[in-house]
């Protein structure tokens, strides 16, 4: 079976859809995820696209690649490095994201773009200032809690880390979800391009070529 099919659930951000279907690829199944993809994407924008990904065992490669919508997540499995024509496929499938988010980029953009031989750019929620009273905002529990006080920073990063319970101190480190990561990211954001009050926000946008690493412009917006 080259693709499955997953659901996840959360109850920790109101206002936002919940559950998500997760769509799990091998790289056997590229095209298809492409196609699938290309079908869940929003017909007109804004609409951003999340991305998290997980390194393999051994060397800096990038095993695992999630993207993910409001309620779809496209979840990649990279066995092996892609071949040239999947390549051309990865390129095709991130031509068509305005706006990529993450948590981090500048070190998940430098694997992309080596991942994909071309530039990648994209908006780093890491390096987000704001004009906010509430002091530093550090996580991704934090950044979800600023849209929305009745989300629990604390069980939102529980679950960012891999559902770790943080008052157990016994537990073991378990491995991230990196479908939710993208899916979570991909709902913070949403919601600031669709909607608007009173919280500036700026985000900064980076971009690797084969110069390297690049701040570019940013993107300003202002949300609930």
């Amino acid at each position: 079976m080259l693709s499955t099919t997953t659901t996840l659930h959360q109850c920790e951000i109101l206002g936002e859809p919940r559950s998500a279907v997760v769509r799990n690829y091998s790289l056997g199944a590229l095209a298809e995820m492409k196609a699938d993809f290309c079908a869940a994407v929003p017909q007109g924008p804004p609409f951003a696209v999340g991305v998290s990904i997980g390194l393999a065992q051994v060397g800096p490669r990038i095993q695992t690649l999630a993207l993910a919508t409001r309620d779809k997540v496209f979840c990649l499995t990279l066995q092996k490095p892609p071949s040239s024509a999947q390549i051309k496929t990865l390129r095709k499938i991130f031509s068509n994201i305005p706006y990529l988010i993450g948590f981090e980029f500048p070190y998940t953009i430098v694997l992309l773009a080596h991942a994909l031989g071309a530039d990648v750019s994209g908006y780093d929620l890491s390096t987000l200032s704001m004009t906010s009273k509430r002091g530093d905002i550090t996580t991704p529990g934090d950044f979800l809690n600023l849209k929305d006080p009745s989300a629990s920073a604390r069980r939102i990063n529980e679950r960012w880390d891999g559902d770790i319970l943080r008052s157990d101190t016994n537990s073991t480190c378990p491995k991230p979800d990196y479908a939710l990561r993208a899916w979570f990211t991909t709902m913070y954001v949403t919601s600031i391009l669709l909607y608007s009050s009173s919280l500036y926000l700026r985000f900064q946008c980076w971009k690797h070529g084969s110069p390297g690493l690049a701040e570019g412009p940013t993107i300003d917006h202002t949300i609930s």
